[in-house]
């Protein structure tokens, strides 16, 4: 049950953070938190990272279904197998969720938090959980081999 609850959790936070932002700062304009650091910057993405395919949001959809339904049926066999690498795959599919649900209702993700380093990307919560969970599931795999 802790891992469906912190899929939901984080599918949750995300979708609270996003309208919150959507509520609070218009589109296209950015707010400093942190000077010269860090900014709340919101943007609509009809792409993937760096809006990787923006102009073929079809393909977005299919890829990030695709994705997402790995990710649930990987959370299932781990659960099954009490593997310690549920977790992490909770925290993607979390995200992934996230990110899901807001191009199947509204065609573009809603990305707001911009860190100001060298081609750092403009990305959400469900983003923080895709890469936090993709990280410790790398080092558990490590961890494994070893």
């Amino acid at each position: 049950m802790k891992y469906f609850s912190t899929v939901l959790g984080i599918w949750g936070l995300d979708l609270l953070t996003k309208k919150c932002v959507d509520a609070c700062l218009p589109v296209n304009k950015k707010k400093e938190v942190i000077k010269n650091k860090f900014y709340l910057h919101h943007i609509k993405n009809s792409g993937m990272a760096y809006n990787l395919c923006e102009q073929n949001p079809k393909r977005v959809l299919q890829t990030a279904g695709g994705i997402t339904a790995f990710c649930f049926f990987s959370l299932l066999y781990y659960i099954k197998k009490k593997d310690s690498r549920a977790m992490p795959c909770a925290m993607i599919l979390g995200g992934a969720l996230g990110n899901l649900a807001e191009r199947v209702w509204k065609g573009k993700v809603t990305d707001f938090l911009y860190l100001n380093i060298k081609h750092a990307p403009i990305f959400n919560f469900a983003d923080i959980a895709v890469v936090g969970g993709t990280l410790l599931l790398a080092k558990k795999e490590l961890q494994n081999k070893s």
